[in-house]
């Protein structure tokens, strides 16, 4: 523990007084070093957290303006306190500095004749010194404790959850642009002029700072929020930076080394001539298990996709679910992600509506098994539209997924055959009939929604329900019919018709 004004004042060989009212939280304020000084601005050649030392020799007594000057540049630059000498240029502490430190704050001491400044300096080394050592130690400990969670694949928010402990405070990873990439605790809210501030001030401000370039993790900074004493802080992130950003480094890394074997295990997904036996073994080169629940994400990163965004939104995952892989699809981002116990796709929207609240998610699952990936993944992307301002759960049963586990069973085929007639007449005529089924169905068979949206008159829209209808043989006002030809269309367009 760095020592503060209350312990300084205690030691009674310095004979040292308060000469300001000073209230408790003051009198607890840490003190990194001493310093002497007998100019009238010390403050370029402070790096704050100091106790100065004076005997005011270049200030007269009475020199109000000065003195509060003077105690301004202290203050801005975080002077710990002001230790006075008394005896030498000036009996007493002047009362003009006293009425000055006062205003803003700053502690002043009273330091008698008899106790020499190097006295106090002395007394300040040698505690500052036996703090180090303690600071040494528990940096250590904290890095090897570090390099053993990473050594058991701990999720990065358990590295921060540790740091955040051992500073007593919040602990956060930032990229360059200020966004915040994971935090501990979850809730933390970061401002990035306080963070930016952390790296001008060496921490004392209470934000520290440090650029994860070291290992690799470039455009990365780790950030601890602290009131413990400055260089307690400093030593412990130092020692959590390098394997922090050594985690970091390996999390960015993966996507790409990944992203062939998660290209294999979409492609297997979304071809529905693709045997199962064949998506199990794309799933187990991935790294999944066939036989264990898996939760499917897709995403529509807005205003666009960034690999930032694509980390943030695994290591929002991964507080639930250990083993999570994505990869790009479009513009879209599709994960898939196993472990866990209970209600797992519950518990990654919960997560995600805390994490990331404004974006396009749908988490859909857990599927039980390769084929249920299959139509839970189809229903997801059911749901991503322009409209999803928020996180949400495709539901477990639609025609979307009922479509996905009919696609690879000689649907495809089915439903072309039924949509032939359509096709064929548009084919011949530059027609619109498969278009206005389409949009018809999708509206519900609302005849006034459906003309506004095709911007034809309901008449026009009628004679082509009309043919539609002939054509496929069909009473469109039936309900049987408008399922059928709602299952077709979603079949013809799963097989990229």
């Amino acid at each position: 523990m760095a020592l503060s004004l209350d312990q300084l004042m205690a030691e009674t060989v310095l004979e040292l007084s308060l000469a300001t009212p000073t209230s408790h939280d003051l009198m607890k304020r840490t003190i990194r070093w001493v310093a002497s000084t007998e100019l009238v601005d010390p403050a370029p050649f402070l790096q704050g957290g100091e106790l100065l030392l004076t005997t005011g020799a270049c200030i007269q007594a009475d020199d109000q303006e000065s003195w509060q000057n003077f105690v301004s540049r202290l203050k801005r630059k975080r002077v710990a306190a002001i230790g006075f000498g008394c005896g030498l240029t000036h009996a007493d502490v002047p009362r003009a500095l006293v009425e000055s430190a006062t205003a803003v704050d700053l502690p002043v001491l009273s330091v008698p004749y008899n106790v020499p400044f190097v006295r106090i300096s002395e007394f300040v080394a040698e505690m500052t010194v036996a703090d180090r050592f303690k600071d040494m130690g528990r940096a250590s400990n904290l890095a090897a404790e570090l390099a053993q969670l990473m050594s058991n694949n701990a999720p990065l928010m358990t590295l921060l959850k540790r740091i955040a402990k051992e500073i007593g405070g919040e602990a956060a990873i930032l990229d360059i642009d200020g966004k915040v990439v994971a935090t501990w605790p979850l809730h933390q809210e970061w401002q990035t002029g306080l963070v930016l501030q952390g790296l001008a001030t060496s921490g004392t401000t209470g934000y520290h700072a440090v650029p994860l370039d070291q290992a690799g993790a470039h455009d990365h900074i780790l950030v601890g929020h602290s009131e413990m004493a400055v260089e307690s802080v400093r030593m412990a992130m130092s020692a959590a930076a390098t394997l922090v950003a050594i985690d970091l480094t390996r999390r960015l890394q993966e996507e790409p080394s990944n992203a062939t074997r998660m290209a294999a295990v979409l492609a297997s997904l979304t071809d529905w001539t693709t045997p199962t036996s064949t998506l199990v073994r794309a799933l187990r080169v991935a790294g999944f298990r066939s036989d264990v629940p898996t939760v499917v994400l897709l995403a529509a990163p807005k205003p666009a996709f960034s690999a930032g965004y694509s980390l943030r939104l695994r290591l929002a995952v991964e507080q639930v679910l250990p083993v999570v892989r994505s990869v790009r699809s479009g513009e879209l981002l599709v994960l898939l992600a196993q472990g866990g116990t209970g209600d797992t796709a519950g518990k990654v929207l919960e997560v995600l509506r805390r994490e990331m609240p404004g974006r396009a998610i749908v988490v859909a699952g857990p599927a039980r098994d390769a084929e249920e990936i299959r139509m839970v993944l189809a229903s997801a992307r059911g749901m991503i539209t322009d409209e999803l301002a928020r996180p949400q759960r495709s539901r477990p049963f639609d025609l979307t997924s009922i479509v996905a586990a009919a696609a690879g069973r000689g649907g495809q085929h089915a439903a072309r055959e039924v949509l032939r007639p359509l096709i064929d007449h548009d084919a011949k005529t530059d027609g619109q009939l498969m278009h206005t089924l389409s949009t018809y169905l999708r509206l519900d068979a609302k005849q006034h929604a459906t003309a506004e949206a095709l911007h034809v008159h309901r008449n026009t829209l009628r004679y082509r329900l009309a043919q539609i209808g002939k054509l496929l043989e069909a009473d469109l006002d039936s309900l049987d019919t408008l399922v059928i030809c709602s299952l077709a269309l979603r079949l013809y367009d799963a097989a990229g018709h």
